[in-house]
């Protein structure tokens, strides 16, 4: 595993050496300057460079997983509240397509080459690798879509050959994910062997078929109120394949304790200036509900050594008379190097689950998954099983059946505490928790329900950006996306 990340490192030096002119190469061949890049150290770039977009901090733009975090009030900013606020309205997407799914696109194309795929074979499968790259991808598109509605697609990775290309329908991008991740189980043979540069699962085979249908679950479920008859058959065919059975089987990226290969969390808070503290909202909630969780989300304040949250979307002034030992900050458990990314676990695809058992969709007992959901999360962030118990004994927790929405709704935006991009998207398709808009938000502004285009799409695009906007509504953060009805 180690080696795979100095690997990464080595990448675009290995690079360099790939563009001799013909007849050199055929006289010298330097083994130690390979002229073929194996696709093991492509896969793991990838992935690296996709987690770092989607997960990370700062550096080039603002990294989408913490944008949801702060829209849904897990953090809040103790210097810089504009987020908070919803004072800007676009977000740039183009990162992804260029760090992360342009190298994916690569990975499946040397292994589909006639001319390459021997070489490409040597990292495994091609049939396995492909399969992976196509999950991945699926994976990076629907959070993509989640988050800004119609977005360049079918037409998005053709490079100079496109440089203008037309933005596909949610509805369009769905249908097809959901055909990309069910075709990618289908072509993964588990017999054939792992593959190499896998930094999620090893490369074992078995867990990224659990991946593929519990990503079909949840992008089902994502279609409940815009389509319910394709939502209930694309979640029922995906439980009937097979979906995680428990927290061994969760999708994350390990990060590494050697720089610069460590979680982000942990570049940020012990390497830089803190500007970031678990919101009064989340922390009141915990504590109003006698959470265990408590202690494993956030520190207590310095200063007065009890859980105090951050006021959630005040001005820079307030924010900025507020010292940082005045509130708590993220717990030691999350800014630690090795802390993961968790793209999804066991716990969402119980309480998809549960929802399904109370839609009627699927068999078990939804009250019975819904307190499953509650224990695997509790576990997961290593909860003592006696306060498990306690907690699921409250009154407040206690499942309702007649507004099983509310139930899993509330408890879900806790159990997604650290994956802000899929609580957003749950929250404003569920409505719950009723979370209440920043009290110094920009003027006439909510809690947003998608992101505006980036401006060089705006100036670069401006034909597709028009027709996306004529067909989806105005560019704006109120504006719903598709499934968002």
């Amino acid at each position: 595993m180690h080696k795979l990340y100095q690997y990464i490192l080595c990448l675009s030096l290995i690079m360099l050496f790939t563009h001799c002119d013909d007849g050199f190469e055929e006289m010298n061949q330097d083994p130690n300057n390979p002229t073929f890049v194996p696709t093991s150290y492509l896969l793991a770039g990838a992935q690296t460079n996709l987690m770092e977009e989607l997960f990370g901090l700062y550096n080039e733009s603002f990294k989408l997983n913490l944008l949801g975090m702060r829209y849904m009030q897990h953090w809040s900013s103790t210097l810089y509240t504009d987020t908070d606020r919803y004072v800007t309205i676009e977000e740039d997407f183009t990162p992804v397509y260029f760090k992360g799914l342009r190298d994916l696109e690569e990975v499946i194309r040397l292994n589909t080459d006639e001319e390459t795929v021997g070489e490409a074979s040597m990292s495994g499968p091609a049939v396995n690798q492909i399969a992976v790259s196509r999950i991945l991808k699926a994976y990076a598109y629907h959070n993509l879509t989640d988050i800004w509605g119609d977005i360049p697609y079918s037409e998005a990775l053709l490079g100079s050959e496109n440089s203008s290309p037309i933005y596909d329908t949610q509805e369009q991008i769905y249908n097809s994910l959901l055909t990309e991740l069910d075709e990618a189980y289908t072509q993964i043979d588990e017999g054939a062997g792992a593959i190499e540069g896998d930094l999620i699962y090893g490369g074992d085979m078995a867990k990224w078929k659990l991946f593929a249908q519990s990503l079909r679950l949840r992008l089902g479920m994502r279609l409940s109120e815009v389509d319910p008859a394709k939502a209930q058959t694309i979640v029922q065919d995906a439980l009937t394949k097979g979906i995680f059975m428990s927290n061994a089987d969760n999708a994350l990226f390990n990060y590494n304790e050697q720089v610069p290969f460590v979680n982000p969390w942990y570049n940020e808070f012990e390497l830089e200036t803190i500007t970031l503290a678990v919101t009064n909202t989340m922390v009141d909630r915990l504590k109003e509900l006698n959470d265990p969780r408590l202690p494993a989300f956030a520190e207590p304040a310095d200063a007065l050594g009890e859980y105090i949250g951050m006021p959630y979307g005040v001005n820079a002034a307030v924010a900025g008379s507020i010292k940082n030992e005045e509130v708590s900050l993220p717990s030691d458990n999350v800014i630690t190097p090795t802390f993961p990314a968790m793209l999804q676990t066991y716990t969402e695809v119980l309480f998809l689950q549960a929802e399904a058992a109370a839609r009627g969709w699927a068999g078990g007992n939804a009250e019975q998954l819904y307190d499953a959901a509650i224990t695997a999360s509790m576990e997961q962030w290593g909860i003592a099983e006696a306060d498990i118990a306690a907690y699921l004994a409250q009154p407040e927790i206690a499942y309702d059946a007649a507004n099983f929405q509310k139930s899993i709704g509330d408890q879900k935006w806790l159990a997604l505490y650290m994956q802000g991009m899929e609580s957003w998207a749950e929250w404003r398709r569920l409505d719950y928790p009723e979370l209440q808009a920043a009290p110094d938000a920009a003027a006439g502004r909510d809690i947003p329900r998608r992101k505006g285009y980036p401006l060089t799409e705006i100036t670069l695009n401006k034909t597709h950006y028009e027709e996306a906007i004529q067909r989806q509504g105005p560019d704006l953060m109120s504006t719903r996306v598709w499934w968002d009805q």
